[in-house]
């Protein structure tokens, strides 16, 4: 408003000055009179352009105090998008993205472990009957992060800290999911392992994730590069099991296909497996992996997963114990296992998609694990594990998603027992 009131003051003092001169009694030479309007013109030309100056200042500064404050966003001329993310400049110039979702999840079990989500390797035997027929609910899958990066020194560093609410023993305390930084070529901190390739997951809506892959995150320090355009080459030291002496060594090669058809990738892991129980006895561990994801078309898509391990527990779900020993030996005897997972994911229209999957894993049978958990009867060891689900996700619009999804899996253990899950899951999830 006062931009607009000193402007139109001008042009009327312009005014006033022009008809003073042209009409007043007093007998001047036209030249001089010329010579003065002109440079009156001029001074007012030049008073237009500092208050225009003024105002060109005051809008910057304006734009400086959003950008300097820590609970405004970032001042942006383009209109913002319902579905934008939320970035914040903080004081040190770092700009960080708040995301997550809002999510409540509920389940019928007709049968199945003792506890909500997918526990497929400690679903109830035949002939018991204490987990059947029951109805879970939860809210604590609902997630908060924050993604930020920075330059300082022309150097750039990014990370990431994400929460959910599935810590404790009750699965309802706030728990760290990602908590690292990157610089260069190097990542430290606490993210999913080196060995996980989680593109190559079939969807799932229940959280326990696949039988066939993992989720496993842990502290670690990772070196990255680019071999070319497509081709990336990850070398990490890992936190293995705790009673182990050393960290766990991870590769991984990564390639994407051309017009973002999907990637593939080849992982390997090598460690130390130690017992402190058994008079620090060791053995060697390792694993290798390879998988791939492919849009076979735009609305049709495959996610392929297979790995071997021996000697580890913690890398993949639902696994068995890393080793066992005869009673009064102090012989290390590790499991040795194949997991699988291969699932379709099919765009039906522009809100609904839907996954058919099965995912598995096979222990071997013949080796000393297997036969000193056949021979104590250890029905938490699973000779077999077998799941297969079909679910529907529909988004009505962008940031808002139903979801649900049928579960059937089988396991059977090294004495022969085997156990049936069945469930029917539900969920909504509000993401922003």
């Amino acid at each position: 408003m006062m931009k607009i009131t000193l402007k139109q003051s001008m042009n009327d003092l312009t005014k006033v000055f022009l008809s003073v001169l042209v009409f007043s009694p007093v007998m001047v030479h036209a030249g001089h009179i010329d010579d003065e309007v002109k440079a009156l013109r001029a001074e007012i030309l030049e008073l237009k352009k500092i208050v225009q100056q003024k105002d060109i200042d005051s809008e910057k500064n304006i734009e400086r105090i959003f950008s300097q404050t820590d609970e405004l966003p970032t001042r942006s001329t383009q209109p913002q998008k319902l579905n934008s993310v939320p970035v914040f400049v903080n004081k040190s110039g770092a700009r960080v993205k708040l995301y997550g979702f809002i999510r409540g999840d509920a389940s019928y079990q007709f049968k199945g472990g003792n506890g909500m989500f997918n526990r497929i390797n400690k679903v109830e035997l035949d002939g018991t009957h204490n987990n059947e027929d029951r109805f879970y609910s939860t809210v604590t899958t609902s997630r908060l992060g924050l993604d930020f990066k920075s330059e300082q020194e022309d150097q750039p560093i990014s990370g990431k800290l994400e929460f959910d609410f599935r810590g404790g023993s009750n699965n309802d305390t706030v728990r760290i999911r990602h908590a690292y930084l990157n610089y260069k070529n190097l990542l430290i901190g606490q993210t999913t392992s080196t060995f996980l390739d989680t593109d190559n997951n079939p969807a799932m809506l229940d959280f326990g994730s696949p039988l066939g892959i993992g989720t496993k995150r842990t502290p670690m320090l990772r070196y990255s590069d680019n071999l070319n355009a497509q081709t990336k080459l990850f070398l990490g030291l890992e936190q293995g099991q705790t009673d182990n002496r050393l960290p766990s060594f991870i590769t991984k090669l990564k390639y994407h296909f051309l017009d973002d058809k999907g990637s593939a990738s080849i992982r390997g892991t090598a460690q130390e497996v130690r017992s402190r129980e058994l008079d620090n006895a060791t053995e060697f561990s390792w694993g290798i992996g390879v998988g791939t994801n492919y849009k076979i078309t735009n609305d049709l898509e495959i996610n392929v997963d297979y790995s071997h391990v021996k000697g580890d527990s913690t890398l993949l779900l639902y696994t068995n114990s890393a080793y066992n020993s005869e009673q009064n030996q102090n012989d290390i005897n590790l499991n040795e296992f194949d997991a699988f997972s291969i699932g379709l994911s099919y765009q039906i229209n522009p809100k609904l998609q839907s996954t058919i999957a099965y995912g598995a894993m096979f222990s071997n049978d013949s080796n000393e694990f297997a036969k000193i958990a056949k021979n104590k009867a250890d029905t938490a060891q699973n000779k077999a594990l077998q799941q297969g689900w079909i679910n529907f996700m529909y988004s009505p619009i962008t940031p808002l998603t139903f979801g649900i999804e049928y579960i059937y899996g089988e396991r059977e253990t090294y004495t022969g027992e085997k156990g049936k899950d069945s469930r029917l899951s539900t969920m909504v999830k509000y993401s922003f």
